[in-house]
């Protein structure tokens, strides 16, 4: 009897570690249905407990240490849970054809982005990303929103914005989240900054630099993702902004880390410096998720360093403006 049937059986199994990974995921899962009377949910984490007042021994009441030395069901279940997305709604109107932002704003919105990876076409972005942001510093009508995330092994992740009005840092947000990607890191620093700078009141024309243009983009797709209970707040606030005034729009720049563009470098040592220092601060818990929030201080010295660290790369693009003919190597300062 020819065995070839068995082996094609096996052959078609996942690794035994994916497969044991899956199990031990979906027992975990089953805590989210279980009555909100019964026990357990007095041992998780405070969202949740479903409405019972936490046990003495729950994991919400022990110290970050306790925590981090906790080897439990209980601390394997609040992890799975804290993973869970909500779940997404393809029909939203904010999706549907010709409710999109896109089919109305499209000529209002733009990415800009250099046309190639090669070293020249990047310097002439640079360059036109420079000069955008400084024009956007002139008039009274416009901001800068620079935004960028982060995640590290421990999968905590912090998202900075900088909000730029009138040649001056007027907003520093830091948030914090546990258990989410990289793609949301960079949604969240986009959606920390965005949303303030459209608030503000006689504001026609923000400009938002992020070092992540691809997800940017997906905050307008109408495809199906995990992620769309993220893009639909963020979509729908640049609906509003948009439909308030003819003139509003907003122009979204590709700046990449390794460029060390000065203003967005800033931004991105904060992300670095809290990944593996976090600033103690209080949780809250937002879509089954803990989030961090911290206050930033110390402006006047971000003035300063964003002036010196401009100048000193200003100058390093005009030494170099010989370099328009010939393709870019790594030690002229700014790409490294």
């Amino acid at each position: 009897m020819s065995p070839s049937e068995g082996i094609e059986a096996i052959a078609g199994l996942i690794p035994i570690t994916m497969h044991l990974c899956k199990l031990n995921g979906r027992h975990h899962l089953q805590y989210t249905s279980i009555s909100p009377s019964h026990a357990i949910n007095s041992l998780l984490d405070s969202q949740h407990v479903k409405g019972q007042p936490p046990h003495r021994a729950s994991t919400s009441k022990l110290t970050t240490k306790q925590q981090a030395n906790l080897k439990s069901l209980i601390r394997d279940t609040n992890e799975r849970l804290n993973g869970i997305r909500n779940c997404f709604n393809p029909l939203h109107p904010i999706f549907s054809p010709r409710s999109r932002v896109v089919d109305h704003f499209s000529s209002r919105i733009s990415f800009h982005s250099s046309f190639s990876s090669s070293d020249e076409d990047l310097y002439h972005h640079l360059q036109n990303l420079d000069h955008a942001f400084k024009a956007s510093q002139t008039l009274s009508c416009d901001i800068a929103v620079i935004a960028d995330g982060g995640v590290r092994k421990s999968h905590v992740a912090t998202a900075t914005a900088h909000i730029w009005f009138d040649n001056s840092v007027i907003q520093c947000l830091q948030v914090h989240s546990l258990n989410v990607t990289s793609v949301e890191a960079e949604l969240m620093a986009i959606h920390t900054g965005l949303i303030p700078a459209i608030e503000r009141d006689n504001i026609h024309d923000i400009i938002v630099i992020t070092d992540s243009i691809a997800t940017a983009k997906k905050i307008l797709e109408s495809k199906v993702d995990p992620l769309q209970n993220i893009f639909i707040p963020i979509a729908s606030a640049i609906k509003t902004y948009l439909k308030k005034n003819g003139r509003n729009k907003i122009h979204f720049w590709y700046c990449p880390s390794r460029a060390k563009w000065p203003r967005h470098q800033l931004v991105n040592d904060q992300v670095n410096v809290s990944l593996y220092s976090p600033a103690k601060s209080h949780t809250y818990s937002v879509k089954r998720r803990n989030v961090i929030t911290s206050s930033m201080n110390g402006k006047s010295l971000l003035q300063i360093a964003s002036k010196k660290a401009n100048t000193s790369w200003t100058l390093k693009m005009k030494n170099n403006k010989s370099l328009n003919q010939h393709t870019l190597k790594g030690d002229h300062g700014f790409l490294s």
